[in-house]
């Protein structure tokens, strides 16, 4: 097993990131303001490294990324690393580095799905991949089913036009005896989007009841609300109001329906966890 051997101050210039790498999409997000934290108050734990497998002379980031980033933006020679005594394998490194940045910052969904992937694909058990990393078994099981999404909404959710809930119920839908033109893929994907937990169950059921409705048939008769919505007032922590925030950003939409989709799907997943239970 591997063991660290030491921890020292390595020259910045003398690390690679290898394949293992998970942060690999916008990995400068918020680079900035962790150099300016570094610079005032220093970094409050070593990076991980190991000796890297391609080159004898370098040494590999296996966890701190964005922390090796701020320092060269600090123009830093040196950072804090704890060495481990010899190169680890791909799977290990993945496991490590989706597992670390998972406990700093937001992930781009690509990237969890792609560390998910890999892991699933070593392990043969989404199970296995939540207990290596940490995170829910229901968020495992949802990203390694990427794979089975039509080229349009695997687009669509790289692109961050849809997320990935919402591109799998669509290709549920898809998925019925009369397949859909990429074009209605791609319409259900953004009107599905807007819609609440409560309604995409309607248009799914529509759907499979009736496979040769077309889709835009479909969601004229079924995606309006035939109920009168409740309004609630919610109260957050600044943590939570700061994550809602960043949320709506990325969805581009205002607070209120982020807060909607939100608890829609919380509920939509309480509902079916109670279903198969």
């Amino acid at each position: 097993m591997a063991a660290i051997r030491a921890i020292r101050e390595v020259l910045v210039k003398g690390l690679v990131f290898g394949e293992g790498q998970a942060r690999i999409r916008g990995a400068d997000k918020e680079i900035e303001e962790l150099a300016e934290s570094i610079r005032r108050h220093g970094m409050l734990e070593p990076i991980v490294v190991c000796p890297s497998a391609r080159d004898p002379q370098k040494l590999e980031v296996l966890m701190g990324q964005r922390r090796v980033q701020a320092h060269r933006i600090l123009g830093r020679r040196t950072i804090l690393a704890a060495i481990i005594d010899r190169p680890v394998d791909l799977t290990t490194a993945r496991v490590l580095s989706l597992t670390e940045n998972l406990l700093r910052v937001d992930l781009d969904t690509r990237d969890i799905i792609d560390g998910c992937t890999t892991l699933y694909r070593k392990y043969g058990s989404a199970r296995m991949v939540a207990e290596e990393t940490g995170l829910p078994y229901n968020t495992v099981r949802k990203h390694v089913k990427y794979d089975r999404l039509t080229t349009e909404l695997q687009e669509m959710v790289d692109s961050g036009e849809v997320v990935l809930d919402v591109a799998l119920k669509v290709q549920d839908v898809a998925d019925t005896d009369v397949p859909l033109e990429p074009d209605e893929v791609k319409l259900l994907a953004r009107e599905m989007s807007e819609m609440t937990a409560a309604q995409r169950r309607t248009v799914i059921k529509a759907k499979q009841e009736s496979p040769e409705t077309p889709v835009e048939s479909l969601l004229k008769e079924h995606a309006s609300p035939k109920k009168k919505v409740k309004q609630i007032i919610v109260t957050l922590s600044p943590d939570e109001h700061q994550a809602l925030q960043a949320y709506a950003k990325q969805r581009k939409v205002t607070q209120d329906k982020a807060a909607h989709i939100l608890i829609s799907d919380a509920l939509e997943l309480m509902l079916e966890e109670k279903l198969s239970a």
